[in-house]
């Protein structure tokens, strides 16, 4: 019972101070403690150390103070090899309803190696690992609904270097995580309409220059301007511009009366136009995007969607 309100203490201490040292896990959210046979081994240590001074037993009392100087350079050990090391997210972009991947960078502030340590996502032990200058851990990890969270809690732990002192500390992530609709292909007939729908007006005409007029040419385009100073015919040329590659994607428009299917199909046309090189923007009631074929352009929409 006490020893459970103790854990809850420390917990909750742990998550207070890593509020205030996001993404760091310092000295301020780091505790260190002996384990059960830490503990054991400090109980034996103080009975060998009384028992030695009672009879008056050299060996015991130099046993003793051996074992209690070993105890103790284990705490400062334990103490090092978690201090000072920062994590941060890689993607912060994942789908739902997939199974996906959580990467994370975590490296050392004072470029010490460090050895034995444990990664714990949700409580769950996931990987252990050493650590030199920084390494790339990847979570396998599933989300059910949609939405911006909290990045999950990060737990680091190390009994190194004998076993006997735990030293952990809970990290805290300040990125969100954008949690967008699942993409499901549509039916190729409204992939196949959004890309003819274009075609309408898919040709523009910029000015490029103007030529002297030439037998049986359109006199519609006749620059009169230039008649008045030069009193010669020219004739107006355009460059034809193709602008077929610009898709809009009408959330309202893809026909279905599922709302979160039609979410899911805007994700699906998202990066698929993204992957096909075209501009493409997201249109909703009264939010219509910009036009772009950018990486960025398509993670902004798929935070758009992710909360919309």
């Amino acid at each position: 019972m006490i020893f459970e309100k103790w854990k809850k203490f420390i917990k909750k201490k742990l998550e207070k101070n890593s509020e205030f040292h996001k993404n760091l896990l310092t000295k301020k959210n780091l505790y260190i403690f002996p384990n059960l046979n830490g503990f054991k081994l400090a109980v034996f240590i103080f009975f060998a150390f009384a028992s030695s001074i009672f009879y008056q037993n050299n060996v015991g009392l130099l046993i003793s103070i051996i074992l209690f100087i070993i105890y103790f350079i284990s705490i400062i050990i334990s103490y090092q090899n978690l201090v000072s090391i920062r994590i941060d997210p890689i993607n912060y972009l994942v789908p739902n309803n997939k199974n996906v991947y959580l990467s994370f960078f975590i490296q050392t502030l004072n470029k010490k190696d460090r050895l034995n340590l444990n990664f714990l996502l949700d409580k769950e032990k996931l990987q252990n690992f050493d650590l030199s200058s920084g390494k790339e851990i990847n979570i396998k990890y599933f989300f059910k609904k949609r939405g911006v969270q909290d990045m999950p809690q990060i737990k680091l732990e190390s009994v190194f270097p004998f076993g006997i002192i735990k030293a952990f500390g809970t990290v805290k992530l300040k990125q969100k995580l954008f949690i967008y609709p699942e993409p499901i292909k549509p039916p190729s007939f409204l992939i196949s309409r959004l890309e003819k729908q274009n075609l309408k007006n898919d040709i523009d005409y910029e000015f490029e220059t103007i030529e002297e007029q030439k037998e049986n040419e359109n006199l519609s385009r006749i620059s009169w301007r230039h008649y008045s100073t030069m009193k010669k015919l020219f004739i107006k040329k355009f460059l034809r511009i193709d602008n077929n590659d610009q898709i809009l994607i009408d959330i309202e428009k893809l026909e279905s009366s599922n709302f979160e299917l039609s979410l899911s199909y805007a994700s699906y046309l998202i990066e698929y136009f993204y992957n096909q090189k075209k501009k493409f923007a997201l249109k909703y009631k009264n939010f219509t995007s910009n036009y772009s074929k950018s990486l960025t352009h398509k993670n902004e929409l798929l935070k758009f969607i992710t909360n919309v």
